[in-house]
C-alpha cells in the first residue's frame, strides 16, 4: 500500500490516540492518526500530512460506524474546542481515558507491572460545569471560509488551531440551561447598542469576556462580564435588564483587565448587583459540609460532585492516622487541605499565590477548621528546607497541567515521607515526574485511579499513591 500526500484509503481505525485522533496502522505497521474517526469505524481518508514513522489524516466518508459512536448533542459539535468525544458513548470515554492513564505510567513512567483499574465515572454527564467562560470577537466562525457575512459579533467558545475565531454559540450542554439564556441575553443586549468586541489586532474594543459561575449546591449565580474598561452606565443598564429577565442571578460584576493575553483574569473588580461573590459547599467522606466563598477570581473545581470523589480518593490514598502531620503542596485555596484535615492531626499547605492563601485561612475559619496552617511560599524552596525535617510524614500533591519541577522531584526522591499522594490533571507529565521521584529506589507505585472530571472531552485526572520502601 503506497501512502503519499493526497492519497485516499480505506482503513479499520483501531484505537484513539491522546489527542482524540483516530490510530490505525497498515499491514507493515505504519502508523496512520485521522481526524474524525473513532475506534471501530471503516474509513476512507485522505493523507494530508506524511512522515517517515507516522501520517496524519482527514475522514472523507464514514463506510460503516463504529458500535461505540452515539449521535453527539451539541449542534457546534465538530468546531467548538469543547467537547473532542461528544460522539463516543460515555462507556467507551472511560475505557479510552483509562487507557491515557495506563499508556503514560507504562511508556512514559517506565512502570511495567502497574494494575491501573476504570476511570470513575463522572456522576453527570451533561450540565456538570459549575464555571463557563466565553469570549467576545470580532473573528467570527463561519462554517464555508468562503461566504461573505457582514457580522463582525461572535460571543461563544474558541475553535481549536485559531488564536481569535469564535464560534458563535446559543447553547452548550456543558453547564445549567439558565447560562444559555443569559448567554443570549448578553449577546442581543451588546449587539442591538452596537457595542464593539475586543479586538487581538489593534487591542482596542470593550467586550472581551462573559464569565458565569452558579454553585452545584446552593444554586446561587454570578455573572461576571469582563471589559477593557468600565463604562458606568451601559452597566447599570445591562444589569438591570438582566437581573429583571434572570431573577436567579445573586451577583453580577464587572472586571476590567487590559492585559493584552487573552487570560479571563481581571485586574479591577466593579460590583453592579448583590454581594460580589458566591458560595459553594462540598461533603467529605464523614460527611461534613463544607463551605467556600468564590469571589470572581477564585478557582474552584469545576466539576463539584466529581471533585468531591476525587478529594476523598487522595484522602483514601493517603490511609491517614490520627497521628499524621499532612503536607498539602499546591494546596490552592485549602479544598484538599480540609479533606485531609479531618483524618489527621494537622495540616500545612503550601502555595505560591498569596490571595490563594488569604482564602485559604479565611475559609478555614469560615468552617471551623483548627488543625490547618497556609504558608505562602514557592514550593521549591519550602521543600528544600522541610524535605528531610522529619516534620511531615506524608504528602500531597497537585500541581498544574505542566507537573513538578525536576528539583522538586529529586527532593521528593530523597525525602522520607510515609506516602506521597500526587494528584495530577495531566498524567503524561506526571508519569515522567513519577519516574524521577522513583528513580532511586525509595519510592515505589502502590495505587493508581483516574477520575473523571470532564466528560466528553480528552482530559482526565489521576491519583496516584507512593509509599516509601
Amino acid at each position: 500500500m503506497e501512502i503519499v500526500k493526497g492519497s485516499e484509503l480505506e482503513l479499520r481505525i483501531e484505537d484513539l490516540s491522546s489527542e482524540g485522533t483516530g490510530v490505525s496502522r497498515t499491514g507493515e505497521g505504519y502508523v496512520i492518526f485521522s481526524s474524525g474517526t473513532l475506534p471501530g469505524d471503516l474509513a476512507t481518508v485522505k493523507i494530508r500530512k506524511k512522515k517517515s514513522s507516522y501520517a496524519e489524516a482527514e475522514l472523507v466518508e464514514l463506510i460503516e460506524s463504529s458500535p461505540y459512536r452515539v449521535e453527539a448533542r451539541c449542534s457546534h459539535f465538530g468546531v467548538c474546542g469543547g467537547c473532542k468525544i461528544q460522539d463516543l458513548g460515555y462507556s467507551r470515554q472511560l475505557e479510552y481515558k483509562t487507557g491515557v492513564v495506563r499508556n503514560a505510567i507504562q511508556r512514559i513512567g517506565g512502570f511495567d507491572n502497574v494494575s491501573v483499574p476504570e476511570a470513575l465515572a463522572s456522576p453527570e454527564i451533561f450540565h456538570y460545569r459549575n464555571k463557563m467562560e466565553f469570549s467576545f470577537s470580532d473573528d467570527v466562525w463561519r462554517d464555508d471560509p468562503s461566504s461573505v457575512s457582514p457580522k463582525r459579533f461572535a460571543l461563544g467558545l474558541h475553535v481549536p488551531g485559531f488564536h481569535s475565531k469564535i464560534v458563535d454559540i446559543d447553547e452548550c450542554f456543558l453547564q445549567s440551561e439558565i447560562s444559555n439564556r443569559i448567554l443570549v441575553f448578553t449577546r442581543r443586549f451588546f449587539l442591538e447598542r452596537d457595542i464593539d468586541c475586543y479586538t487581538t489586532k489593534t487591542h482596542t474594543g470593550l467586550l472581551r469576556f462573559l464569565i458565569i459561575r452558579q454553585s452545584k449546591r446552593t444554586t446561587e449565580l454570578m455573572v461576571n462580564l469582563i471589559t477593557n474598561e468600565h463604562r458606568t452606565q451601559l452597566m447599570k443598564e445591562y444589569t438591570a435588564e438582566l437581573v429583571r429577565m434572570h431573577p436567579e442571578i445573586n451577583t453580577v460584576v464587572n472586571g476590567i483587565t487590559n492585559r493584552k493575553a487573552q487570560t479571563a483574569f481581571a485586574d479591577e473588580i466593579h460590583v453592579m448587583y448583590g454581594p460580589g461573590k458566591i458560595s459553594e459547599t462540598l461533603t467529605t467522606a464523614e460527611g461534613k459540609q463544607l463551605s467556600f466563598e468564590i469571589s470572581p477570581n477564585s478557582f474552584f473545581q469545576t466539576n463539584v460532585l466529581q471533585c468531591e470523589n476525587l478529594f476523598r480518593t487522595a484522602v483514601d490514598f493517603a490511609q491517614l492516622t490520627a497521628d499524621d502531620r499532612v503536607l498539602d503542596l499546591y494546596c490552592g485555596t485549602g479544598t484538599i487541605s480540609f479533606f485531609l484535615a479531618e483524618r489527621s492531626k494537622a495540616v500545612t499547605g503550601v502555595e505560591l499565590v498569596e490571595d490563594s492563601i488569604k482564602d485559604a485561612i479565611r475559609n478555614a475559619a469560615g468552617n471551623g477548621i483548627s488543625n490547618c496552617t497556609f504558608i505562602a511560599s514557592d514550593i521549591k524552596d519550602f521543600l528544600e528546607e522541610s524535605a528531610q525535617s522529619g516534620e511531615f510524614n506524608v504528602a500531597v500533591l497537585d500541581p498544574p497541567r505542566s507537573g513538578l519541577h525536576p528539583r522538586i522531584c529529586e527532593l521528593l526522591s530523597e525525602s522520607t515521607f510515609r506516602r506521597i499522594v500526587y494528584v495530577s490533571c495531566n498524567p503524561h507529565t506526571q508519569a515522567r515526574d513519577l519516574q524521577l521521584i522513583c528513580s532511586k529506589g525509595n519510592y515505589a507505585i502502590e495505587n493508581v485511579r483516574p477520575v473523571d472530571m470532564f466528560p466528553h472531552t480528552l482530559h482526565v485526572e489521576n491519583v496516584v499513591s507512593l509509599i516509601h520502601v
